[in-house]
């Protein structure tokens, strides 16, 4: 028989996708606190109350940890502009909100919190598969808006695909996530809203 061990862990009575949340929830605690580069395993483990070993079986690493919490901020948002795409409302009026929401959500993060932003941004720019299926939802978003609008006979019958590449490239300048940082001071909105519904009636 092995040894068992003098200090073992207390279990927490969660299960895996709730250990997931609450190391998730605590890693932004910790974030906010001492900025995302100061984040460790197993520190989140110690406040959690179990090892760090147990922690790596979900996690196998810090940028995991800190992928899960940008993970889980684009699932929101994705949820939000989802909610806007079934709205009721004049499409093209929709789609000014989606680019809206979208600058708006990410300039938010930006000032409220910078250092979850930091890890989201890094995340951005290494192309990670959670933020390609962001891209891929936006691109989903948007080819439903422009489809209502064509049905409506809001926008003239084009290739859909087409036309969704033309409004969010139009819109980039506004939401890339370094762009939205590094004109976080300014008011930037009103000519996202111009840009945008210039290119909307190029497409009339």
């Amino acid at each position: 028989m092995g040894k068992s061990d003098p200090f073992p862990m207390p279990r927490t009575g969660l299960s895996p996708s709730e250990i997931q949340d609450k190391a998730v929830e605590i890693a932004i605690d910790q974030m906010r606190a001492k900025g995302f580069e100061k984040v460790r395993l197993v520190d989140v483990a110690k406040e959690m109350g179990i090892s760090h070993a147990a922690l790596y079986s979900h996690f196998q690493d810090k940028t995991a940890l800190l992928d899960a919490v940008s993970e889980r901020w684009l699932v929101n948002l994705d949820q939000k502009q989802d909610l806007l795409v079934l709205e009721k409302r004049d499409p093209l009026q929709k789609v000014l909100t989606w680019f809206q929401n979208l600058h708006r959500m990410k300039l938010e993060k930006v000032k409220l919190d910078p250092e979850l932003y930091k890890a989201f941004d890094m995340a951005a720019e290494q192309s990670k598969p959670f933020i390609q299926t962001h891209l891929s939802n936006m691109r989903n978003q948007m080819s439903k808006l422009v489809t209502e609008a064509m049905e409506q006979k809001k926008l003239k019958k084009k290739d859909v695909k087409m036309v969704t590449e033309i409004l969010i490239s139009a819109g980039t300048a506004f939401t890339h996530p370094k762009l939205v940082a590094q004109h976080s001071e300014e008011n930037r909105e009103p000519l996202l809203l111009q840009t945008i519904e210039a290119v909307l009636k190029g497409l009339v």
